[in-house]
């Protein structure tokens, strides 16, 4: 669950950060809001672990580095962070995020799936990098994938059988639903 906590206004990056170090829950930074990152379900740990490994494992002999939950990613021209599930993005040298994720996939649950599927699929449309952008439902089978076709469109499909496999042929490579949800 996400809640908004705060109207606070960072002047840099490190003031948010250092705020972030101090407090014994992580914060997505939005439009000047605090939002709370609440803890996650078995099914959510489950699904974020198992994406996390599958792109771990298919992207090893790549560039690309595969990030989970605790990795931020920031959108510069709206100072804006959000924690991700799971990313990849191209190497980069920053210790706490990344400007340049390729693939984002979010976890989806009742309490964030409005503000996972509009409000970041909005801020993240504004990652020039971004070609990719996953939302996995944990309570049926079921992934919806944004992928990039020109500079400014998208095109959304979704993969709702386990026999269905998750193409994405700008990293080179596909991964099946079953995998996605095995237990």
């Amino acid at each position: 669950m996400k809640k908004a906590l705060e109207h606070r206004k960072f002047e840099t990056i490190e003031e948010y950060f250092a705020y972030e170090e101090k407090s014994e829950v992580r914060h997505e930074y939005y439009f000047e809001n605090l939002i709370e990152m609440a803890g996650a379900s078995f099914l959510h740990n489950l699904i974020s672990g198992n994406l996390f490994f599958i792109l771990k494992m298919l992207l090893k002999d790549k560039s690309e580095r595969v990030f989970m939950e605790g990795f931020k990613a920031f959108i510069k021209e709206e100072n804006i962070f959000f924690y991700p599930d799971v990313m990849v993005a191209l190497p980069e040298q920053h210790e706490y995020y990344s400007t340049q994720p390729v693939l984002i996939a979010e976890v989806l649950s009742e309490s964030t799936r409005k503000f996972d599927m509009v409000d970041k699929f909005i801020q993240y449309q504004k990652l020039d990098t971004l070609q990719y952008y996953l939302l996995v439902e944990p309570e049926k089978q079921m992934v919806i994938m944004y992928q990039k076709t020109t500079d400014s469109d998208w095109q959304g499909l979704t993969y709702n059988n386990l026999s269905d496999v998750v193409e994405l042929p700008k990293l080179n490579i596909s991964i099946a639903l079953k995998d996605i949800y095995q237990a």
